[in-house]
């Protein structure tokens, strides 16, 4: 009995470690809705993930400008920076997939929001 209890331990470890975690489908393209406190800015996302890397572009209002981040089972965070006729603003947005959509939040140094996207096909 203990050497079944021992090797139903054992392939439970071993099945633990054998199964890979879970990565967020992020590469492909994306319309984004960020909810501002001025309504909301529609924009789209050009994604590419290398292991836990993530790239890619971000286009609107702005421009287009480049992006960095990383990646975490299914949650993300993202980086950029948007010139505007006020200066440039960091925006730093943390998020989650669910198959093909991805919501979270978002810091543009002067205040926080939410937005929400779909994969575009």
């Amino acid at each position: 009995m203990r050497t079944l209890c021992s090797a139903v331990a054992l392939v439970a470890m071993v099945g633990l470690v054998a199964v890979p975690s879970a990565r967020a489908d992020l590469g492909g393209n994306w319309l984004i809705t960020f909810n501002t406190p001025n309504g909301a800015i529609d924009a789209t996302a050009t994604l590419k993930v290398d292991g836990t890397k993530l790239s890619g572009t971000m286009k609107g209002e702005a421009g287009e400008t480049a992006l960095t981040g990383a990646v975490k089972g299914n949650t993300f965070t993202i980086s950029f920076e948007v010139q505007t006729p006020n200066g440039n603003f960091s925006i730093n947005m943390q998020g989650q997939t669910d198959g093909d959509a991805i919501k979270g939040t978002f810091d543009f140094g002067q205040g926080m929001g939410d937005w929400v996207g779909k994969r575009s096909k």
